[in-house]
Order: structure tokens, then sequence, then C-alpha cells
């Protein structure tokens, strides 16, 4: 079994609004889980403001208590058919703003989790700024974690840093981010479950099909460069430190 795909990790999956976790990674998380890995969903934000469009389009508007209580139930529901567990920080997006206190925020999270590997979003996905906030933040606790003289509110001892892996940009904008996949993790398996937890989303119609264009065009990059020979499904990812200068060629995880 690969160095990523592995059942002995903590995993914490960070992700700007309510869906973006699943969409950009349902597939990966569901093999990890599938292995006996722990995954726990971190969301900044219920993405009641930018990405609940059915919702918007009612009659009458639901209010924003109502959008975030029913994209709670959402994320409530992905996250089962995942096997994960999922909480919501109910940051506010659009914007997203992650000052020094909620950086603390962070910082407590990660000591109490003590993940082995963090996903976040593309630290360059300038076309929706809420992601490149979450993942400023998230680099910010990664290298802040493990410093025993930085104290939080708790007495939480200092963790090490994880491994820091980014997932995919905003859709159809990873030639602007200038995204480059440089890991990919074969999902056919795991494809289905992907697509049942995306369509708990309904506030955000359409995920699975958009999505699942997405992933079959990485298997194909993944058959190219990564040497995935009958992969039909998977999804890309940029470790942290390898997406400039640091790049070595792609890195392919099969199944298994």
């Amino acid at each position: 079994m690969s160095d990523f795909i592995r059942g002995d990790r903590r995993v914490i999956v960070f992700s700007a609004h309510a869906a973006d976790f699943c969409s950009r990674a349902g597939g990966t998380i569901a093999r990890l889980t599938d292995a006996g890995s722990k995954v726990h969903i971190v969301d900044f934000s219920y993405g009641e403001k930018c990405e609940s469009p059915a919702l918007w389009a009612r009659n009458p508007t639901p209010t924003l208590t109502e959008i975030k209580q029913i994209r709670a139930a959402e994320m409530d529901a992905a996250a089962a058919i995942l096997d994960v567990t999922i909480e919501c920080l109910d940051f506010g997006d659009s914007p997203l703003l992650i000052g020094p206190e909620r950086r603390q925020q962070l910082l407590e999270l990660f000591r109490r989790h003590q993940p082995d590997l963090v996903l976040c979003h593309w630290k360059d996905d300038i076309l929706h700024p809420d992601h490149c906030e979450a993942t400023q933040a998230v680099i910010w606790a990664s290298r802040y974690c493990f410093r025993p003289g930085i104290e939080g509110e708790s007495d939480l001892p200092a963790c090490p840093s994880p491994e820091v892996v980014f997932y995919e940009t905003t859709l159809g904008t990873a030639p602007v981010a200038r995204y480059i996949p440089s890991l990919f993790v074969d999902i056919s398996e795991s494809y289905k479950r992907k697509c049942e937890a995306l369509d708990c989303f309904a506030a955000q119609p359409g995920l699975a099909e958009r999505y699942g264009w997405l992933a079959r065009y990485r298997a194909l990059e993944a058959q190219s460069t990564a040497w995935m020979q009958g992969c039909e499904y998977a999804e890309g990812f940029v470790r942290l430190g390898t997406e400039a200068g640091g790049f070595s060629g792609p890195t392919g995880f099969g199944p298994g």
C-alpha cells in the first residue's frame, strides 16, 4: 500500500465552504477511511452566501439561519456516506476572513487532533478569495503547531507539523491559478460513493456531474504521466513544497 493511502493516518480536510471537501477530495477521503484511517472534516463556513444557489432561488427566500441549517444537514449526510466526522466553524463566507483569533482556533484544532496529513485548497486559488484565505490560515497553523513556546488558550501540547497537500482549484480555473497536479489518486473504486455524497448537497445542484468530468480528465493525466493504466477516475493534488521548483514528475496511487 502506498505511503499516501494508508490505514494509520490521522487526517484533517479543511474546506472553505460546505461541499468543497467532497467535490475536490471525496474519492480520496473514501479510500482513506476504507483503509482504516481517521478523517475529520473542518468546514470554515456553510457556504451560505455564495454557494447555495438553489436555496437563494426559492420563493420565499430562506433566512441565513435557515440556509445554514439546511447546509449543515447536507454536510452531515455526506459525511456519513464517506464515514468521516465533520464540524463547521461558521466563520461566514464571501468574504471568509480568518484573523488572529480565528487562526488561534486553528492552532488549537491542530493540537487537539494531531493530524499527520492535512488537505486544503490550492494556495493560489485566486479566483475564489475565500479559498486562498482558508489555505493561508491552514499553512500558518501547520507551521506554528509544533512550536512549544506558542501557547494557546488550552493546555494542549505542541504537535508535529503535518504533511500539507493541496486539492483542486475552483472548477475550470486551474490554468489561470497555475494548478498542475503532481500526485494522483485512483478513485475508480470510490467514485460512486463520492457521487452519492455530492448528491447530498442539493443546494448546489449538478456537483457530481461537473466533478465527474474533472475526475475523468485527471484519470487521463494519471494514465499518461503517472503510469496508472486502467485508472478511470482520479483526483489530483499538489504537496506543499513541490509546487515551485521541487517538481520531480507526477506520482500515482492506485487501488490497494
